[in-house]
């Protein structure tokens, strides 16, 4: 489920150069690994539970993301 997230939806083509540059012993890393997406996805998380009173309204591309990560996630 992590990996279709992140390919769907928080997948940006800087996240490996940005790994590399916190963590410098990643001087070949070209491709985010499953810790990478993991975290991604943690910190998407705690910043939309920290958002004002009023929670996010979804976008119909989030809705879809979503829709076809678990249709894809079913077969």
């Amino acid at each position: 489920m992590v990996i279709l997230w992140y390919t769907l939806a928080g997948h940006q083509p800087t996240d490996a150069a940005e790994h590399r540059s916190r963590a410098r012993w990643y001087t070949t890393k070209t491709q985010p690994s499953f810790e990478d997406m993991t975290a991604k996805l943690r910190r998407v998380i705690i910043a939309h539970r920290f958002r004002g009173p009023r929670p996010h309204q979804a976008t119909p591309q989030e809705i879809q993301a979503v829709l076809t990560a678990w249709a894809a996630a079913g077969t």
